[in-house]
C-alpha cells in the first residue's frame, strides 16, 4: 500500500533535457518543485513531456517511467 501512496504523491514530468541533465516538475502533493536530475537516474529514454514519478519499494525509492497504474 506504501508504494501506492508513493506514486501518487509524486509525479513529475520533464520539461527539457540538455545533454546529460533533465529539467523537470515534480508534483509533491499540492506543491510543484522545480529540480535538475542526471538523465541516468531515469530507467528509460526520456524527452520533454514525458511523464514519471517515484516508487517505493523494500526501503528503496525508484524512479519509474510513464504514469502510475
Amino acid at each position: 500500500m506504501k508504494s501506492a501512496i508513493a506514486a501518487a504523491l509524486y509525479i513529475g514530468v520533464v520539461d527539457s533535457v540538455d545533454n546529460e541533465f533533465a529539467n523537470v516538475e515534480i508534483t509533491t502533493n499540492n506543491d510543484v518543485v522545480f529540480a535538475t536530475l542526471p538523465v541516468a537516474m531515469f530507467p528509460c529514454g526520456i524527452d520533454e513531456g514525458d511523464m514519471f514519478y517515484f516508487e517505493h519499494v523494500d526501503g528503496v525509492t525508484e524512479i519509474r517511467c510513464g504514469e502510475p497504474e
